[in-house]
């Protein structure tokens, strides 16, 4: 088998977060303020500090953590009151959907996302807040943005900023401070090497947010309606099974180095796109370059994306996905619509030979055709 399907889930996991997983979940359950069993483990504390620094977030108490980058950004939307949003065209559903479906959002605009370097020219943000919604990459294309100067803009404009890490997190260097980014969110399972129902966000010191979500923290039950704005964004007991796993897959990244991880993925995913398209029916959507992360996009010439997915499955055993990814409005972009793309995407753990079979699989469909 040959697992290029990294942008929904990583896989293989480094043995060490399932070891921490399967630790936390033999132990005496530990709960902060919950027991009267001594807690051991500062996993939570722990997990925060790893975080803003492979972020480079100062503040890594302002790091919350909820079940994914979906869950992260429902709270964010609904959390900062009435606000109009404008989000880039290869945004996830899980930003998209927010936007044009909770009723605190007054309006919602789309850049096309190729147009991002120039957005200061429209016209300032008056009255209401306006949140500017954005992966940092791609998960159709694997183009990254550049952040620092898209906050830039964002900010002479009157703009909150939030950005999509969900495919970037643990893969490409992020400097959310140097960026001045406003909100960031994550998830656990991709490129953090996480478990699937794990992720958070950051919010930075000095901008308001009202939870939407609302339970028990152990940390003054006599509370039950806050008269402060003193809020508390964890609520309920933590997936401290999962988080140990985070907090470990966070640290096998912060020991290899994230830059490497990002270089070695890149050369990867550059050859790939060389190689593909060198193939006559092959159309490809990733172009490439310096901003390139590790997710390549294509089609073929006379073959539905599904339909060139499911032989590759079962005749080469290689696993990759096909469709719109959970992100409609790039295929109208690209033009690949309705049907979208086949979405190869890579790992740390994806070898070179693994590509190579890859790219050869690709080109005997080519020539059965």
């Amino acid at each position: 088998m040959i697992y290029l399907n990294n942008a929904a889930t990583s896989f293989p996991k480094p043995p060490s977060v399932i070891a921490a997983m399967t630790e936390a979940l033999e132990a005496v359950p530990e709960s902060s303020q919950r027991s009267s069993y001594p807690s051991t483990s500062d996993t939570l504390s722990c997990l925060r500090q790893r975080l803003g620094q492979l972020f480079h977030i100062q503040a890594g108490h302002r790091i919350y953590f909820t079940s994914g980058a979906t869950d992260a950004v429902n709270r964010i939307m609904g959390g900062l009151g009435t606000i109009e949003v404008v989000v880039s065209s290869d945004c996830h559903n899980s930003v998209l959907r927010p936007a044009y479906n909770l009723p605190q959002i007054a309006s919602v605009s789309v850049i096309d996302s190729r147009q991002l370097d120039s957005i200061s020219q429209g016209p300032k943000s008056k009255g209401r807040t306006t949140l500017l919604a954005l992966p940092h990459c791609s998960n159709v294309t694997g183009r990254l943005h550049d952040m620092r100067s898209i906050c830039r803009q964002a900010h002479d404009r009157g703009w909150l900023v939030m950005l999509d890490a969900a495919q970037s997190a643990g893969c490409v260097p992020i400097d959310a401070d140097g960026w001045e980014v406003d909100i960031l969110v994550f998830t656990g399972h991709k490129s953090l090497f996480g478990p699937q129902g794990t992720g958070g966000f950051y919010v930075r010191p000095g901008l308001p947010l009202r939870p939407t979500v609302y339970g028990g923290t152990g940390r003054d039950s006599s509370i039950v309606r806050y008269e402060t704005d003193d809020w508390e964004y964890e609520v309920g007991t933590p997936n401290l099974p999962g988080l140990a796993g985070l907090n470990v897959g966070v640290a096998y990244i912060l020991h290899q180095g994230v830059e490497n991880i990002f270089r070695r993925e890149q050369e990867l995913s550059l050859w790939l796109i060389s190689q593909l398209g060198t193939l006559p029916k092959v159309r490809l959507y990733s172009e490439g370059g310096a901003s390139q992360g590790p997710v390549v996009s294509f089609n073929i010439d006379g073959l539905k994306p599904a339909d060139a997915s499911y032989i590759l499955l079962n005749t080469y055993g290689i696993i990759l996905r096909s469709g719109l990814h959970c992100a409609p409005l790039i295929h109208q972009d690209l033009g690949t619509a309705p049907w979208g793309t086949l979405r190869a995407s890579l790992s740390y753990h994806t070898t070179p030979d693994e590509l190579q079979a890859f790219v050869r699989a690709v080109g005997e469909i080519c020539d059965s055709l």
